[in-house]
């Protein structure tokens, strides 16, 4: 199964980018609550790719899925805002309880503290 099924599956709405750049225009054209980004894409990371959305819309909640957990400091985390670091293999009872939390307590900034 893939994210976007399962998170279907959850009753959200899913909207996919291949790509940073791609993920900027989605995320400045659409309305959005929580963000989901892999750490390593093909054209630059999740943290640069975050940045340069929140120079244009900062009420959303986010949600960095790696393999390489231990390249993402706690300043940025801080920085950023990040709710969680989910290391892949994701675990996706885990996902699903950190969404339903951020969906149930929108106004929280952070329900999660750094990484799992």
């Amino acid at each position: 199964m893939t994210l976007k099924e399962f998170l279907t599956i959850l009753g959200l709405q899913v909207i996919e980018a291949r790509n940073g750049r791609e993920g900027i225009e989605k995320a400045i054209e659409t309305e959005f609550h929580i963000l989901i980004a892999d750490y390593k894409m093909p054209d630059m990371t999740g943290i640069e790719m975050i940045r340069e959305i929140q120079k244009f819309k900062r009420d959303f909640k986010i949600l960095i899925l790696t393999g390489y957990a231990d390249e993402i400091t706690k300043d940025m985390i801080e920085e950023l805002g990040i709710v969680s670091v989910l290391q892949k293999p994701i675990d996706l009872a885990l996902l699903e309880k950190i969404i339903t939390q951020l969906l149930a307590n929108p106004k929280n900034k952070n329900n999660w503290e750094g990484k799992k």
